[in-house]
């Protein structure tokens, strides 16, 4: 196919000639790359320039550029009856091959040709602010598809896209096109066949997915603004409304939530895809309250009456819908009302930053870790907007006149220049990288700590211990009662280590306030049993009181008056109590110091135990790297979503959904209720199992002065879960009808149920933890079986013993990752050994 030189039809506009390629650009993907423009005003050449006899038969000329439009619009050939193919190129920055075109093609049923030749001229002016708000190296060009039938399916697609690719030829590198409005991967994948692999910016053979491009910018933006406005980052007191949940509009919502906005409101024209965890669908986004509108569906959507009538409160709107004012009145409506409105060349410029990552260094665009580009773009786009706001002294009817103070010289190299070097300003060197920030992960960095070894905490929950977790609480129990000597001596050991972290932090993390095992002769259950703890107590001469029926227990403990008559047992240990969970974690990263850099909100994208230089790497959702030599994954049921994004073996892990509730208790009956644990055997979906903890351990219930217990069951709701994608926090009604019914059996004295949680427990089909390396640079501590917490510290030492090559304070032989038990139907490479130190504790239990 001979294509014809597009060259003479700008003859008047090119601006350099001369092409430079990409040094090292896969082959069939060369890009010229981009020169400054030191021309920002060519002049308009005469329509005897443009056009050739030779052009007329590809092109045609349907807008003319004037002194007060610098664009031309073109219309193309195409092979189809009932579509039109229109280009428009902002010729007031176009630069030819040294500032191409860039523009999505964007598909529509048009009312008319004009509507469409007006919207391709509106989108490419559009996208020169964008470019030229970040200097990306391009001009702004869009490629317009008329469809005469509302049913876009009638188009043909792959012979669009040749009709498309043969335009692109034509103008030798002067246009660079992708996805827009209606097109997809599938398109690109026919234009990227019709071209040979040129002029196609799409993510090509890349991660990179421009949706989520598009929402960094936004999610930059209204992080910017915010900050300049009110010189804070926390979204935690604005409500939002997304106008708009495409999969732009689905991602900012997400992002929203995740980032801990107030209230997240959804709207969609179909309801279905407004149905985002997290967020409150509704049905008319014009008339329902927010402090921050987003738009990101249809241009031209903010009307006069819209911005009039939109309801008292609103402070801002940011959004990546292009044009999303239906005209200047109804902005200057939204200005005077004081909503300060970040434009969307701004806002919305995520996929063209993207495209000049592609463009300047394409093998790393296509080898990158996503996020961490959605980072670079969310950052600078935060940092545009603040600037924004501050040169319009956050006034929102100066913003217009100011915006010219934040948009760069086109002379320089393009923005994606800059993201190799914001990768290195954002990478992180620690010693260790430790994934999790709940009871592991906080003892691990406070040991090693100790050692004077640094450490980088990653939490994804927006605090240590956060609500979704296992950690998270006012109380977990602490033992010597066990039906293990093993365990009744590990804890003896770490509650010496409670006692030291208590007096270096000066907080009072444990309280004693005694343990009874009461109920029936239940065998060994995953707490234990009353017989076995009655014998392990003795056998170590440990303090403790035994009763022998149901009669001696209510008549010990008179609020337990329902024990009487029952074939029960019962054995109490006075020096038991409990840990002050949340606190704790806290209590441990805080006496981590200045060793540890806890980091909040920084999910775990990507880690890689595999490299050359034997370093272990961290991505994080917010774009930052860790690079540190080892690793630690203590993030409880996300184990194995971790140990899978490094290439490593998971574990055969199972994760419990566990309930629990406080109840209200008159504070002269509560003063009589003991902390206690009562076995009984299972039924049905009764697992026999029931727990409570005193008042003194509801001390975050504040509600009026009144006191509180909590009560809970330590059998799953359910079958055990694999992953937490099934996870259900709210979980069963039966489950707390079956912890009511215990309630006003064994405690009648205590009042109704006041709230209710279920939480994860991740759980090993034997009861002992896994602590163990699973890489030569890589250790995990999982599994804790709903017993871990109350060894605190003491595993955050075992833990740094298995990097440290020091000798481990217990026989980690038990909590090996290659036990039978753990390993599964994987493996774990034999040349990985856990530490083998062994204690002074002589090993009393050997799993075979």
């Amino acid at each position: 196919m001979k294509f014809l030189t597009f060259s003479s039809l700008f003859l008047a506009i090119q601006l350099s000639p001369a092409a430079s390629f990409t040094p090292g650009a896969p082959k069939g993907h060369t890009h010229p790359k981009p020169h400054s423009n030191t021309h920002s005003n060519p002049t308009i050449p005469s329509l005897s320039l443009l056009m050739t006899e030779s052009n007329k038969s590809k092109f045609k000329i349907v807008k003319h550029p004037t002194s007060d439009c610098q664009a031309v619009v073109l219309e193309a050939n195409v092979a189809q009856d009932g579509v039109n193919l229109y280009i428009g190129i902002d010729s007031s920055s176009y630069g030819h091959v040294s500032r191409p075109g860039n523009g999505g093609i964007r598909l529509l049923h048009y009312a008319s040709p004009r509507d469409a030749i007006e919207d391709a001229v509106r989108l490419a002016k559009g996208m020169t602010r964008k470019h030229d708000m970040f200097r990306t190296g391009f001009s702004g060009a869009k490629v317009v598809v008329k469809a005469d039938h509302p049913d876009l399916s009638a188009v043909e697609r792959k012979q669009l896209m040749e009709d498309v690719a043969e335009a692109l030829h034509a103008f030798e590198g002067g246009l660079y096109t992708g996805c827009d409005l209606n097109t997809g991967d599938g398109d690109m994948d026919h234009l990227v066949e019709a071209t040979g692999e040129k002029f196609v910016l799409a993510g090509r053979n890349s991660r990179v997915d421009t949706n989520v491009a598009t929402a960094s910018s936004v999610i930059g933006s209204v992080l910017g603004v915010v900050e300049a406005m009110e010189g804070t980052r926390d979204l935690s007191s604005l409500t939002f409304t997304v106008q708009g949940c495409g999969k732009v509009g689905s991602t900012v919502a997400k992002e929203l939530v995740r980032l801990g906005a107030k209230k997240v409101q959804t709207c969609d024209l179909f309801a279905a895809a407004a149905e985002i965890q997290g967020c409150d669908r509704i049905d008319d986004w014009t008339s329902t309250p927010c402090d921050f509108l987003v738009p990101c569906a249809n241009s031209l959507a903010i009307t006069e009456e819209v911005a009039t009538n939109f309801p008292e409160g609103i402070r801002y709107c940011v959004g990546a819908t292009n044009s999303p004012f239906a005209n200047d009145k109804a902005k200057e409506i939204f200005d005077k009302r004081g909503i300060m409105h970040i434009p969307e060349s701004i806002s919305s410029a995520g996929a063209i930053l993207a495209d000049s990552v592609e463009w300047y260094d394409i093998d790393l665009y296509q080898t990158v870790e996503p996020s961490l580009l959605y980072g670079w773009i969310r950052d600078i786009s935060a940092a545009k907007a603040s600037d924004l706001a501050d040169h319009a002294e956050q006034k929102p009817h100066k913003v217009d006149s100011r915006l010219r103070n934040v948009v760069p010289s086109r002379e320089g190299v393009p923005v994606g220049s800059d993201f190799p070097d914001w990768i290195d300003d954002n990478t992180i060197h620690t010693d260790t990288v430790i994934v999790g920030g709940g009871l592991a992960g906080t003892a691990t960095a406070f040991s090693l700590s100790q050692k004077g070894v640094t450490s980088v905490l990653l939490e994804k929950g927006s605090s240590l211990a956060p609500p979704t977790a296992s950690s998270n609480g006012d109380s977990r129990m602490y033992r010597k009662m066990y039906s293990s000597e093993f365990f009744s001596k590990m804890q003896a050991k770490a509650l010496d280590r409670w006692e030291e972290l208590e007096k270096l932090t000066g907080e009072k993390l444990l309280q004693e306030n005694g343990l009874l095992f009461y109920g029936e002769d239940t065998g060994e259950t995953v707490e234990g049993s009353v017989e076995g703890a009655r014998q392990v107590m003795e056998k170590l001469n440990l303090p403790h009181r035994y009763y022998a029926t149901g009669d001696e227990i209510a008549d010990a403990y008179p609020v337990l008056e329902g024990c009487r008559g029952k074939p029960y047992s019962g054995v109490c240990e006075d020096t038991a109590g409990h840990i002050r969970a949340s606190k704790a974690c806290n209590a441990m990263a805080k006496a981590a110091g200045g060793n540890c850099q806890v980091k909040l909100n920084s999910k775990i994208i990507a880690l890689d135990a595999n490299r050359d230089d034997g370093k272990v790497v961290a991505i994080t959702e917010n774009g930052e790297t860790i690079k540190a030599n080892n690793a630690v994954i203590s993030c409880g049921p996300w184990t194995n979503a971790v140990l899978n994004a490094a290439n490593l073996p998971e574990l055969n892990l199972d994760i419990w959904q566990v309930q629990w509730a406080h109840y209200e208790v008159d504070s002269d009956v509560a003063a009589s209720i003991p902390q206690a644990f009562h076995f009984r055997k299972e039924n049905d979906i009764d697992g026999g199992l029931y727990y409570v903890f005193p008042s003194s351990a509801t001390e975050s219930i504040q509600n009026g002065g009144k006191s509180y217990v909590k009560v809970g069951v330590d059998f799953p709701t359910g079958g055990p879960l694999k992953n937490m994608e099934s996870f259900n926090y709210k979980g069963s009604q039966k489950v707390l009808e079956l912890i009511d019914e215990w309630v006003k059996e064994h405690l009648p004295a205590v009042g109704k149920r006041f709230d209710s949680y279920c939480h994860p427990y991740t759980m090993t089909t034997d009861s002992y933890f896994v602590m163990d390396k699973v890489a030569e640079n890589v250790a995990v501590f999982s599994g804790g079986s709903g017993r871990a917490f109350k060894f605190g510290p003491l595993l955050g030492d075992c833990m740094a013993s298995l990097l440290t090559g020091d000798d481990a304070p217990v026989d980690l032989t038990n909590f090996s990752a290659k036990r039978p038990e753990i390993v599964g139907q994987t493996k774990i490479s034999q040349s990985t050994t856990a530490n083998s130190a062994r204690s002074s504790c002589e090993q009393q239990e050997v799993i075979a």
